[in-house]
């Protein structure tokens, strides 16, 4: 019994953990489209290096971890996988959506809603297969190797992370959650996504998107203001 309650307890402290990155450390690709560091979020890499050093800070073994992104058939994104006792699972906050759960090596099938996206975690041979419902069909996100891979090797290849094809590579993407809401910004298009309520979805103009992102992410205004000086 005290085994199970330790162990639940760890599972609710790194659900907490990813919500808490997806409200202050929000997905975006800025630094990408402005071939800069950022002071605050970042793309998967960005999310994956910040959680490793949350999950670290614990006393847990995390360490980096690639998926392929099944949009690109390529192994670009990274998340953590995580082991405890003698449990492993991955934690990812840097999809651009509010995956707020641990995929579990030994689940079969499950499936998860937060701000009222439905996410379904597959068991494929020894890969796990992550899908999101985009409200009308299931789509293929990730698909994650379960095996341990080489940290020194994935980190290696930081500083050339925007060389590959990426699915948000031609605009801007903006991604974070805050009061149980869902906000993701493609481009000048704002969805918003909460449980129980139809997705409401806005077109914003530069000073309307500069005012939103104001309003959460003050410290990232001076790099925006610089990605839509560049392509007005």
């Amino acid at each position: 019994m005290l085994r199970k309650i330790i162990v639940g307890d760890l599972n609710a402290k790194l659900c907490a953990l990813l919500k808490n990155q997806l409200e202050t450390f929000p997905f975006h690709n800025l630094g990408q489209l402005l071939g800069k560091k950022v002071i605050n979020g970042g793309t998967c890499f960005d999310h994956a290096l910040s959680l490793r050093a949350h999950i670290t800070k614990m006393g847990l073994s995390g360490t980096l971890h690639e998926a392929e992104v099944c949009m690109t058939g390529l192994n670009s994104h990274r998340l953590i996988r995580v082991e405890s006792s003698d449990k492993v699972s991955f934690l990812d906050s840097g999809t651009g959506w509010p995956t707020i759960y641990q995929a579990h090596a030994c689940d079969i099938y499950r499936e998860y809603t937060s701000a009222g996206i439905r996410f379904r975690i597959v068991k494929e041979s020894n890969k796990l297969l992550v899908k999101r419902h985009d409200g009308r069909q299931w789509r293929d996100m990730n698909r994650i190797a379960l095996v341990a891979q080489n940290e020194e090797i994935i980190l290696s290849k930081y500083p050339n992370r925007y060389l590959q094809q990426l699915p948000y590579s031609q605009e801007l993407r903006f991604c974070w959650l805050m009061n149980e809401k869902f906000y993701r910004i493609t481009g000048f298009c704002l969805a918003v996504y909460e449980a129980g309520k139809n997705t409401q979805k806005y077109s914003l103009t530069p000073i309307e998107l500069l005012r939103f992102v104001q309003s959460s992410f003050p410290e990232l205004i001076s790099d925006l203001k610089i990605y839509l000086e560049s392509i007005s």
